[in-house]
């Protein structure tokens, strides 16, 4: 064997010895994240995905699922701190708090003039009646001041409260928002088209 093929496996052999021990290494931080998930919430079931490096923050990550209700949350760890984070319960409760308001839209004269309803709350969700911020996008050739109405007497039906409803639309090339809050559902037409600007 040449002086130049020993040099050429040599080099080969460590090229794959190092790929072997980060592949290695990165499955540990995935074992960990496993770990991590079991004790912390030890009568549900995780599934996490191939660990991933990220050097501009400084952090391994991965995605989990959660097998029993299959929310998909981040998770990763510190360089420094080699402290573990996860989201679970900020995406379940994001969740469920959206899933409970377009529940309450759909079949409404105004579900068609909806293009997105989003929505978010204190953490965990619990009864999800309570909500910081609701945000809605509405269809070009929708009436702002209807669905504002209807919308309003929707989430007092459902004695729904929340401290910012926001809602946004484009015409003529422009983009309009009304800015509201669960207290405003006894606002006249007029009261309710002056909250109307033209952001854009």
């Amino acid at each position: 064997m040449s002086k130049r093929t020993k040099v050429f496996l040599i080099c080969i052999i460590g090229i794959f010895a190092f790929v072997l021990t980060g592949l290695l290494f990165l499955m540990g931080i995935r074992g960990e994240f496993k770990t991590y998930l079991r004790e912390t919430y030890p009568s549900l079931s995780f599934a996490v995905e191939f660990t991933k490096i990220d050097p501009i923050y400084g952090k391994f990550y991965s995605k989990a699922t959660c097998l029993n209700d299959y929310v998909s949350f981040p998770i990763s760890k510190s360089f420094k701190t080699k402290q573990i984070y996860e989201d679970y319960p900020q995406y379940k409760s994001q969740i469920q708090y959206n899933l409970k308001i377009r529940g309450m839209i759909e079949g409404s004269e105004i579900n068609s003039f909806i293009r997105s309803v989003s929505g978010g709350g204190k953490i965990p969700f619990e009864n999800g009646n309570a909500y910081t911020q609701i945000n809605m996008y509405l269809t070009e050739n929708a009436d702002a001041i209807l669905v504002a109405t209807k919308f309003l007497s929707i989430i007092k039906e459902n004695n729904i409260s929340t401290e910012k409803i926001i809602l946004i639309y484009e015409r003529d090339k422009h983009i309009f928002e009304m800015v509201l809050s669960s207290g405003d559902y006894d606002l006249s037409a007029d009261e309710l088209q002056q909250k109307i600007k033209m952001i854009k």
